[in-house]
């Protein structure tokens, strides 16, 4: 009440642990991908799986008693005195990042009919969405998440992509992503791929597996669009493969080196392994890395429209003159878990 806080990058206030919401929400899309997954994997029209993803659902989103208000005004607040002290910063929107994993287990859920996402279910939480793209589109905080160049801006369109797809707005979702690609893209990868806005931080192999993070969903993202953003370069030359090539090769200090196996296995898939560079780096980074989950969901026939998916088609393409036909669908947003 005296006084205002300093903000000194890398560093947490203490005061932060106090609160629970930013790691529930983690932990919020965690349990619907998952339990969502089970249900599909178990085949069953209605399971304790599926249940228990409309039941986080119910409890985050709709329940009167318990859920969150579709905003984030007073997301990531620094307190102080006055006014300002009481108002939420822009960096709060980040954390919301998983709203990606928690749409692709609803679409699961519905893609599988499942009972225990009932429509009652179904459009509360499609008006919980539309108020929050409202307010997305339209608060000066989620405004200046959007322009940022580094991180921030590349998890705002993870999570405004994901309810406009959900809310049936193709045309909205595969503006934004183009506006991305086309925006703050550029500048985020350079020729050697180093992200620059990322490597200045304090902790900066974090920070470039962080923001791959984003990058990585967002091409998965327009994949489900039948887009190809594997393929875009920055103004540099550089693809996100490259940016992954880089973080591989760079020391990571005393920071945690298996952030980048996800990362790792998601350009495997997308642009191919022939020489066996990434399944090694897995294998000596974490040699569980084929029992984890983003193993199983980074699988190449889940992004068709990635360069490795291409490759296949064309060598298993029928000959000439010949009818073929194949389906070549993966799941309702197969590939976006992050």
């Amino acid at each position: 009440t005296t006084c205002p806080y300093v903000v000194r990058d890398g560093k947490v206030n203490p005061d932060v642990r106090t609160l629970k919401d930013s790691p529930a929400f983690v932990h919020l899309a965690e349990a619907v991908s998952y339990n969502s997954l089970a249900h599909v994997l178990s085949s069953g029209s209605s399971t304790g799986f599926s249940r228990e993803a409309a039941s986080n659902i119910d409890t985050f989103f709709l329940a009167p008693s318990t859920s969150m208000r579709p905003n984030l005004n007073y997301g990531q607040l620094v307190r102080g005195p006055g006014e300002k002290g009481r108002q939420g910063t822009f960096t709060g929107v980040l954390d919301l990042r998983g709203m990606a994993r928690i749409v692709n287990g609803v679409l699961m859920l519905k893609e599988t009919r499942s009972p225990d996402w009932t429509s009652r279910r179904d459009g509360a939480f499609r008006s919980w969405l539309s108020d929050y793209v409202g307010w997305l589109d339209s608060s000066p905080l989620a405004k200046k998440a959007a322009s940022s160049g580094n991180n921030h801006g590349t998890f705002f369109v993870n999570q405004y992509v994901s309810a406009k797809l959900f809310l049936g707005d193709v045309a909205g979702a595969t503006s934004a992503l183009r506006g991305y690609f086309s925006n703050q893209f550029l500048d985020q990868i350079a020729k050697n791929g180093e992200q620059p806005f990322e490597a200045k931080r304090t902790r900066p192999f974090h920070y470039r597996a962080f923001n791959l993070e984003a990058m990585i969903t967002n091409a998965k993202l327009g994949d489900q669009l039948g887009l190809d953003f594997w393929t875009a370069k920055s103004k540099y030359g550089a693809t996100i493969q490259t940016a992954v090539d880089f973080l591989i090769s760079v020391n990571p200090g005393d920071e945690d080196v298996t952030e980048a196996v996800p990362h790792v296995a998601a350009v495997a898939a997308a642009y191919g392994d022939p020489n066996g560079k990434y399944a090694a780096f897995l294998q000596r980074v974490d040699p569980r890395w084929k029992s984890l989950p983003v193993y199983f969901y980074d699988q190449t026939p889940a992004v068709p429209h990635s360069p490795a998916a291409q490759r296949t088609h064309t060598e298993e393409a029928p000959p000439k003159n010949h009818s073929n036909t194949t389906d070549s669908s993966v799941g309702i947003l197969g590939g976006i878990l992050g």
